[in-house]
């Protein structure tokens, strides 16, 4: 099966978002998901539902989720990292010995995604205005102005649909990790891994089985 990749480029891409776009959209994210589905139920199974994919439907949860964690699935532990630093900071003409700085730095600021689910709850619902909504971007995301316009624009557009990378990611981390899919164990970690991009499972599947574990 083949797939078409866009990249939006109106904003510098940093150089740890390489591996993550190609694992998130590509393998063993976006594109591993919906050819598995389509290979499985469409093709070989004949229902014809699975031909079409609502984006604002509950299984973009699981497939944005999956897509997010299938990064440190494909890249575990220190992997990426050496990756960057062996092959992706030479290519760039970059310093290596600054990549597990970065690395740290990066790792910090993710944590601080919730905020943005935080801002664009608050501008949907009419609390904050478009420029109330950049300036928490800016102080609680740490973005840069640009960034965060170009971020508020997402959230128009596509609106609730923005938790489903972090919500979907810490759902996905939790699932795998309660069925014995641990850092220590990347092996159990794939077989799970697999499992889920083979099946339709919804939010609620997923709770039940970590629940019941």
């Amino acid at each position: 099966n083949n797939s078409l990749i866009q990249i939006n480029l109106d904003e510098p891409i940093l150089i740890d978002r390489a591996i993550d776009l190609a694992a998130h959209e590509a393998y063993p994210g976006h594109h591993t998901f919906h050819s598995s589905f389509e290979q499985i139920y469409a093709i070989d199974s004949g229902w014809v539902e699975f031909t079409i994919y609502p984006l604002f439907s509950p299984i973009s949860l699981i497939s944005e989720g999956s897509a997010n964690f299938g990064i440190s699935v494909a890249f575990p532990a220190n992997e990426k990292l050496d990756f960057e630093k062996q092959k992706l900071y030479p290519l760039a003409g970059l310093d290596s010995s600054l990549a597990s700085k970065f690395n740290k730095v990066q790792s910090i600021i993710h944590k601080l995604t919730y905020a943005g689910n935080v801002a664009a709850q608050k501008y949907l619902d009419g609390e904050f205005s478009s420029s109330e909504a950049v300036d928490y971007l800016v102080n609680y995301n740490l973005m840069s102005e640009s960034r965060a316009k170009q971020r508020l624009k997402f959230i128009e557009k596509y609106r609730s649909y923005v938790i489903n990378y972090n919500v979907g990611q810490d759902l996905i981390k939790e699932f795998i990790n309660s069925q014995g899919g641990s850092t220590d164990n990347p092996e159990r970690r794939w077989i799970l891994f697999r499992d889920l991009l083979r099946h339709p499972y919804l939010a609620d599947n997923l709770q039940q089985k970590i629940n019941n574990y």
